[in-house]
């Protein structure tokens, strides 16, 4: 990834950073999800649910083909991460392109800052993709949707968190 004046490191994630990682994927969820899943879900699902899946996913080196690149303040503290790679299954639905965005999230604190698109243009560039999205997540629709994605009228209930994604492709 290209530098930028703005302080931030933008660098592969190491096994050091499930905490940092974590606990900002969790405050994204609230962020973006609140509204999407019942009253009460993030008193089951706290940071540290967040915080354990980034040790299972940095304790091994990123698969044959997959993208990992997280973004940190001077501080230490995660503001955004983002992984692509191979298109997989997801939920017995097969893929329908070669590539996906396997997920994109940034700090609100920095929404419109252009971190969002580096992020998107470094992991998929303008290339055939898909992704998956929650249902309801307006914002993330209109951001794909500047970038070329559309609904394929494929959708999933998922097995892990009561919300339904919505399959884009481009």
């Amino acid at each position: 990834m290209a530098p930028r004046e703005d302080g931030l490191l933008r660098r592969a994630p190491l096994p050091d950073d499930a905490e940092a990682i974590g606990r900002m994927h969790h405050q994204a969820w609230l962020d973006s999800y609140a509204h999407l899943l019942p009253v009460g879900w993030f008193d089951e699902h706290g940071p540290q649910e967040r915080v354990e899946l980034w040790r299972r996913v940095l304790a091994e080196p990123a698969p044959d083909g997959v993208r990992r690149v997280a973004v940190f303040r001077p501080d230490g503290a995660a503001v955004a991460w983002c992984i692509a790679g191979p298109a997989r299954e997801h939920e017995g639905v097969p893929a329908v392109r070669d590539l996906e965005l396997w997920g994109l999230y940034v700090d609100r604190s920095l929404h419109g800052s252009g971190l969002g698109q580096e992020l998107h243009d470094w992991a998929v560039g303008d290339r055939p993709a898909q992704l998956w999205r929650a249902e309801g997540n307006a914002r993330a629709a209109a951001f794909y949707r500047r970038n070329g994605f559309a609904d394929d009228g494929t959708s999933s209930a998922s097995t892990r968190h009561p919300m339904v994604e919505v399959r884009m492709v481009r």
